[in-house]
């Protein structure tokens, strides 16, 4: 939190009843809101309430709450604070934090303070509910008056300024005539009296260069109700520091373009492009030192030694670049994006470097950073948006990448409608590309489609439809083709791009890779599991041999390979396999990254197949509020995640749980992907199993033949989801009696499951069961008893003879078939 102010004066009153409000064992219904206009010293007095109450709680955290983002930086580095669960990602830090506060555990006595909290929209997702700790807003906007208990900070006492202005040795009637002159304003009557203290000027003369200097300062911009007073409290010292150092000018007026608010020191570093005199500063730490040194001794801002930083004020931020005529003002505000583009660490994967882009982050509104035309801001920003997607901003990754897309093709058409001839920026492709896949990440399918097209045409045009980055672009497309449902188009795809990578480009190039593994997927969703499995292989052995076992994109495809090893049916070597990497991730990431999430998740639908039904409830009922939490409810993940987890009630005989889960799982998918998409018909045959479990044939037949025509259209009638489909229809058919029709429906799934899938295939088993049963029911003993003693000998040697299906074979019971959808 900010440093305790030693020359904090008056404010009784308002520190009385803050006090009464924020007093400890009372119990808020409401956060308190310190409101008032900038400048009145609302961030002042809350640092000054919990300097004096600072014993009266366990933990105190400082939230700047100007930007989403910085709220969700804060409650990240509270959580690590805390020990909590989760702390290395925002999604997963968040909710941690707001429900330790609400249980308060560790802690019960604490006390949150949202700074600068503007936008009550905004802010509100993030408070605790009904915990034992208070909530302090502080707020220039009087809309908090609807949610909070407002406590309204004016402008000073006319005592309270000239008590302030006499600690250095200003007496009335000069003081009068001060404090006259700035509005009684705190912040600029604070900068006075520093100021005053520390030039020695005499006050006469101070007043005198407030009015030289008033109406120079306030004809560039339309006047406010107290510019006047800021914008008089800032002449002198301003005046004086351009006269004795204006290097330290330069450097304060760079900060006129950063974030209000601490600026870490280190941010100034020598940048190519910067101005001689400015970059002379920054280059000698005994010249930056003393520039530093120079402006805190004028007022103009706060250093705080021991976290290395200076801050200004919004409002003096405001004064600085009023003062500027226009040509200066775009010179300083680039010299903010190359001192910024200077400190990029480079890796925005890398967790080690976040801290770096979030403090980088803080500076991207107020600096325009996603507006400059430079190549290395650019290249920046195309960072800052790569880091947000890996910290677990998604949000925030599309709107920096929207931004930046926008202003970077506005910035091509105005060169081109000027006469100009621009290369074709292909950092504004790379970054539609990026846009295109972070939509993909939040299932925003169609937006993401649209832009993923565009993108892929411009690269074509642009670099000829075998480059690299062409390829790569079309990568992105077909991903979002699968993400749509169209899986042979995908499939089409992604089969061109695996061949024209072999073709062009060397053996060992990692784009080779990248494309069998794409393919492989696509594979997967085309009921092509041995291909799958043999690409997949492929694919897992070039990522080792470029990047090493444990890299991120090794592991991805290691588990890629698994999920095809399972849909080939051989689930007992994937649930072991499965067990390893989930087990060789835990030891590499966070407990609550969401790869480990995942690989959980995709273990216990791998156990359920197994057999293991006990182990794949525990697992998807820990793994589904996890992605609920991290994503919410409609997200992809978490959604699949919920249909394993009700499939794993059902197999635990939890019918009605099984079921109510099973109908919001098909609902989120109708809503998200529509009623024909194949995720939506492998929910809703999934529920169909439960319906007729549960007693219910007539309706399951209802839904599971209306899914047999749509799997059929959009898939083809040999799709092993297609297959699956038409046994669970027949097994509706036999429990409504209709065995004549089940038994021909079973006939031609058999033979189509042996010709798709292989005699051993779990699958074909399952049809084959329940054709024998056919033939029983209907008394033709002789070939149900061949069709039955060859799959019970079959189940044994495929599956085990301790495996549930086994076990239900024997005793006669009808197989039935689920679907977990692939990953898309």
């Amino acid at each position: 939190m900010p440093p305790k102010n030693p020359l904090f004066t008056g404010r009784r009153g308002l520190l009385d009843q803050l006090g009464e409000r924020l007093g400890a064992g009372t119990t808020a219904i409401l956060p308190s809101a310190l409101q008032g206009m900038s400048g009145a010293g609302k961030t002042q007095m809350a640092v000054e309430y919990i300097y004096r109450h600072r014993r009266s709680y366990d933990v105190v955290w400082w939230i700047q709450a100007t930007q989403e983002t910085q709220i969700r930086a804060s409650f990240t580095e509270l959580a690590r604070c805390l020990g909590l669960p989760g702390a290395g990602e925002a999604g997963t830090a968040v909710p941690a934090v707001r429900e330790a506060l609400r249980l308060g555990r560790p802690y019960r006595r604490w006390l949150l303070v949202f700074d600068s909290a503007e936008d009550p929209d905004l802010v509100r997702p993030f408070f605790p509910v009904d915990g034992p700790g208070q909530i302090l807003v502080t707020t220039h906007n009087p809309s908090w008056a609807s949610v909070a208990r407002p406590l309204e900070v004016g402008v000073f006492e006319r005592a309270e300024s000239k008590e302030l202005l006499g600690r250095s040795g200003i007496v009335d009637p000069d003081a009068d005539k001060i404090a006259d002159k700035l509005g009684d304003l705190p912040l600029a009557v604070d900068q006075a009296a520093c100021w005053l203290a520390g030039s020695g000027m005499p006050a006469a003369e101070y007043l005198a260069l407030c009015n030289e200097k008033i109406v120079e300062i306030l004809g560039t911009s339309a006047p406010i109700d107290y510019e006047t007073s800021v914008a008089a409290a800032w002449n002198a010292p301003l005046a004086q520091l351009s006269e004795s150092n204006p290097g330290a000018l330069l450097l304060l007026q760079v900060c006129a373009f950063f974030a209000s608010g601490p600026v870490s020191r280190r941010l100034f570093t020598e940048a190519p492009g910067l101005p001689p005199e400015l970059a002379a500063v920054v280059r000698d730490p005994m010249l930056l030192g003393q520039a530093i040194r120079d402006i805190s001794r004028y007022g103009l801002a706060e250093i705080d030694h021991g976290a290395g930083s200076l801050s200004l004020h919004l409002l003096v931020q405001a004064v600085l670049r009023n003062r500027m005529n226009d040509a200066h003002r775009l010179e300083m505000r680039h010299c903010a994006h190359l001192l910024l583009a200077g400190w990029d660490p480079g890796d925005p994967a890398s967790p080690s470097n976040w801290p770096r882009y979030r403090a980088i982050w803080r500076h991207v509104e107020v600096a325009e950073l996603a507006e400059c035309r430079d190549p290395r801001v650019r290249r920046l920003v195309a960072h800052l948006f790569a880091f947000l997607h890996h910290s677990g901003e998604h949000r925030g990754a599309i709107s920096l990448a929207k931004r930046a897309v926008r202003a970077w093709a506005a910035d091509r058409e105005q060169r081109l409608s000027a006469g100009e001839k621009p290369a074709e920026n292909l950092g504004e492709l790379s970054a539609s590309e990026r846009l295109a896949f972070y939509l993909w990440c939040v299932g925003q399918y169609d937006e993401a489609a649209e832009v993923a097209r565009q993108t892929l045409d411009r690269y074509a045009a642009l670099l000829g439809p075998d480059h690299s980055d062409t390829l790569n672009a079309k990568l992105t497309y077909a991903l979002i083709l699968k993400a749509r449902g169209e899986f042979a188009e995908a499939r089409n795809l992604n089969e061109m791009i695996h061949l024209k990578a072999r073709d062009s480009l060397s053996a060992e190039h990692p784009f080779i890779a990248a494309a069998t593994h794409e393919f492989a997927v696509a594979l997967l969703l085309t009921g092509e599991y041995e291909k799958a499995r043999i690409l997949a292989k492929d694919a897992y052995e070039r990522r080792a041999e470029n990047f090493g076992a444990d890299h991120v994109n090794t592991l991805a495809t290691r588990m890629l390979l698994l999920l095809a090893r399972r849909e080939a049916g051989d689930y007992a070597g994937a649930a072991v396999e499965a067990g390893r990497i989930v087990e060789r991730t835990s030891r590499l990431d966070d407990e609550n990254s969401a790869d480990l999430l995942r690989r959980r998740y995709f273990l216990s639908v791998t156990l359920r197949k197994s057999g293991d039904h006990d182990t794949a409830l525990e697992l998807s009922g820990d793994a589904l509020p996890r992605f609920r939490v991290r994503y919410g409810r409609t997200h992809p993940n978490a959604v699949a995640c919920a249909l394993g987890h009700a499939i794993d009630l059902r197999c635990a005989g939890k019918l009605a749980e099984a079921l109510e889960l099973g109908e919001e799982v098909l609902g989120l998918y109708r809503q998200a992907l529509g009623e024909t998409h194949p995720h939506t018909l492998s929910a809703a045959l999934d529920l169909g199993v439960t319906l007729r479990l549960g007693g219910n044939p007539a309706r399951a037949r209802v839904e599971d033949e209306l899914s047999l025509q749509r799997f059929r259209e959009r898939l083809g009638v040999n799709h092993p989801h297609s297959i699956a489909c038409g046994i669970n229809v027949a097994s509706d058919l036999y429990a409504l009696e209709r065995v004549t029709e089940a038994a021909v429906l079973d006939s031609g799934l058999l033979d189509k499951a042996r010709h798709v899938l292989g005699e051993d295939h779990p699958m074909t088993l399952a049809v084959q069961l329940n054709r024998s049963l056919d033939l029983r029911e209907l008394g033709e003993n002789v070939a149900a008893d061949s069709l039955r003693s060859d799959v019970l000998m079959r189940h044994v040697r495929v599956l085990g003879s301790n495996h549930p299906n086994t076990e239900s074979a024997a005793r006669g019971v009808r197989a039935d078939c689920d679907i977990d959808p692939m990953p898309l």
